[in-house]
């Protein structure tokens, strides 16, 4: 009985790894991952492998909480079928986070290799299949992964800044999976290569957030991982040995150069994007409860381009504080389980405390609200780390 179960386990877990390995094909909507995410979560209760403690109870009071202002704000909106297809997907990914909260508690850290390796492959795809048509040896493809006159990568994302963020965190556990085995060990060379390959991507999205969150989140990422320190900073410069004179080569010897230097300045659009956010800032001193749920286009000129703004806008203060509530809650219970985790899972927490906060960078600039791999982080710091559902369990 405890070995079919054993395997009926690692059979649910292997369709979670699969529904995340898909998780970057998101062009069209509803994606494959949505169908995937439902029917995991509805395995998950069916099969009773969804738990709740008291850990979990002042996240989803924010949650409903933050409900509760998107229905009122909803008294406000101006285009109804806009409104409702928002807010729709708003309560999916709240649903989404409350399912893979729930069963990562189940699971305890068995689930985690499960999903990182699955996140792992779904990046490693959308960046492929966008380099392949960007040096140009696939044409029929190219109007799938490349946005614009063939300059930036987005994969299978409608975005080229979602695309970007989207690889950081399986960018920073190749980092820590290499940092584990080394890299003169035969996994280490491997995963030495997904970290550059994946970087890349992150490069030749041309995102200018995405390399601030990518920056930052490496930073905070090495000062809070604790395994082997003397081992990763021998790797680290090891590593900025190797990439410099790639990047510099790119750089100055190729189309991609004049892109970058073009990226880093001040584009056309900045003035028209910033005063754009200021005209929405200005509405809440008369509309205090917001515009409603997906109303930023319909009543400025174009999008807020900023998940603060987006919030102040259309669910008003107090939509505001219960979302940034319900985040820094999750940030903080991603920095306990770092504190208190053994050091085999430790570099889980130390990848998912950097992403969590470049994504909070990465808002000031880019709506986040939608991302859904931003809350699949926000749920993984509800893991109950003292749950051990199989034997000889390796991370």
């Amino acid at each position: 009985m405890e070995i079919y179960q054993v395997k009926q386990h690692n059979l649910f877990l292997v369709l979670l790894a699969i529904t995340i390995a898909i998780s970057s094909i998101v062009k069209v909507e509803p994606a494959p991952y949505e169908f995937f995410m439902m029917l995991t979560i509805f395995l998950a209760f069916c099969y009773q492998y969804a738990t709740f403690q008291v850990k979990h109870f002042w996240p989803i009071i924010f949650l409903l909480f933050f409900i509760l202002i998107n229905l009122i704000s909803s008294v406000f909106i101006g285009d109804i079928s806009q409104g409702l297809y928002y807010i729709m997907i708003t309560f999916y990914l709240i649903i989404s986070w409350i399912g893979i909260a729930a069963i990562s508690n189940y699971f305890g850290t068995s689930i985690l290799p499960f999903i990182f390796n699955g996140y792992v492959i779904a990046a490693m795809i959308s960046v492929l299949f966008g380099i392949i048509a960007y040096i140009g040896w696939a044409p029929s493809i190219e109007k799938y992964v490349l946005y614009g006159d063939r300059d930036r990568i987005l994969g299978f994302f409608k975005d080229p800044n979602v695309f970007g963020p989207f690889l950081i965190p399986p960018t920073l556990y190749s980092l820590w999976k290499l940092n584990n085995y080394g890299i003169f060990h035969k996994k280490g060379v491997g995963f030495f290569f997904v970290f550059l390959f994946l970087t890349f991507g992150v490069l030749l999205s041309f995102s200018r957030a995405a390399w601030g969150h990518f920056i930052l989140s490496f930073i905070i990422y090495l000062f809070v991982v604790k395994k082997n320190t003397v081992k990763r900073l021998k790797l680290i410069f090891l590593l900025i040995l190797i990439i410099i004179p790639i990047l510099f080569y790119f750089i100055t010897s190729t189309k991609i150069g004049n892109l970058f230097y073009d990226r880093l300045g001040l584009q056309s659009y900045d003035n028209y994007r910033f005063q754009n956010q200021m005209n929405a800032l200005d509405y809440l001193i008369r509309y205090p409860l917001g515009f409603g749920p997906g109303q930023s286009e319909t009543f400025l000129d174009f999008s807020t381009h900023s998940l603060y703004v987006r919030l102040l806008f259309e669910n008003g203060f107090l939509g505001f504080i219960s979302f940034i509530s319900f985040y820094l809650l999750c940030l903080a219970r991603s920095f306990k389980l770092l504190i208190i985790s053994p050091a085999n899972i430790q570099g889980y927490y130390a990848i998912i405390l950097a992403s969590l906060i470049g994504i909070l960078f990465n808002s000031i600039f880019i709506d986040t609200m939608h991302w859904r791999h931003l809350w699949l982080l926000l749920a993984l710091p509800f893991i109950d780390i003292e749950v051990k559902r199989f034997k000889n369990e390796r991370i």
